[in-house]
């Protein structure tokens, strides 16, 4: 058992499913069933009670939780002091994410800044936007990736990303032929999008409002892949994020945009106002807009 295997072991325990931890880390869910499987033998305990419903940790799963991330912390330090003898950590920096920031950036958003400060420990926290904002005030966390709006009487921000809003549609539907999607085009639409914890379910409900119409939500989920799984079953039509909706499109679905070009999903950049910030939450912020500029034409983008 060896560090990887303890953060295959803490990610599995996290999401508590072999499908989701094997996404957050980019490898096969058999990688991540032989992982856990591995250790269970070395330690000669069953962590998980395996179901349909999941993985559920076991008392051993959950004693070996509370003590993973800090046999992992102290590998990593003694490896850093080994690598790097004429540097000591010099910061621990706790970063916290909304939901698919860091899937629109790739592993190598991390890795990239690891290489490049290999002194500074980024520890990343991702959450729906109400547990962002809640680690930000509670100091728990020194930086935050949020989506927008922001209050900026709460925040020091800097802008980061934008991503188009759009439609998963199924091909029997009678607005799946269409080239773009008005706000009255959804009137009584059984619609289903991620729910009222992160920003997009009020700035799009905002917009129908606007609009005067009322979709019918025939679900609110913190998993966007179940809005387009709605759409492949004709039961709806799923309201999405043009990279998300379309990293595994179902083959009976059409992607649309909306006809609103300001239909988007911006993120910021934020650190709570009035909080002197560390040289290294200076660095890295610094890192990612840079980053994000020398990576603007590999990085997706939805051409209409």
């Amino acid at each position: 058992m060896d560090t990887n295997d303890l953060i295959t072991f803490i990610t599995v325990y996290e999401y508590q499913s072999i499908n989701k931890a094997a996404k957050a880390l980019f490898i096969s869910p058999q990688a991540i069933s032989k992982t856990i499987a591995k250790i269970e033998t070395e330690l000669e305990v069953t962590l998980f009670e395996r179901s349909h419903m999941g993985m559920t940790p076991t008392i051993y799963g959950k004693s070996l939780a509370k003590n993973a991330n800090e046999i992992i912390t102290t590998i990593k330090g003694i490896k850093e002091k080994i690598k790097y003898p004429e540097k000591d950590l010099i910061y621990n920096l706790n970063l916290t994410t909304s939901y698919g920031v860091i899937a629109y950036l790739s592993v190598d958003f991390i890795s990239d800044f690891h290489k490049r400060y290999p002194s500074i420990h980024l520890n990343v926290t991702e959450g729906n936007d109400i547990n962002v904002e809640s680690l930000l005030l509670d100091g728990d966390c020194e930086v935050g990736i949020l989506g927008g709006p922001v209050d900026m009487l709460k925040y020091d921000a800097k802008f980061f990303t934008s991503h188009k809003h759009c439609l998963v549609i199924n091909k029997k539907h009678r607005l799946a032929n269409k080239k773009s999607i008005s706000y009255k085009d959804l009137d009584n639409e059984k619609i289903a999008l991620e729910g009222r914890q992160f920003r997009p379910f009020h700035n799009n409900m905002n917009r129908f409002l606007k609009a005067g119409i009322t979709p019918q939500i025939v679900m609110e989920t913190s998993e966007i892949d179940l809005t387009h799984h709605i759409a492949a079953k004709n039961q709806g039509i799923g309201l999405s994020v043009d990279f998300a909706a379309m990293f595994k499109p179902y083959e009976n679905t059409v992607i649309l945009p909306f006809e609103d070009e300001g239909c988007t999903w911006d993120t910021y950049i934020v650190t709570k106002k009035g909080r002197k910030v560390s040289e290294a939450a200076d660095i890295f912020i610094k890192f990612a807009l840079e980053w994000l500029e020398e990576h603007k034409d590999t990085l997706f983008k939805w051409e209409i």
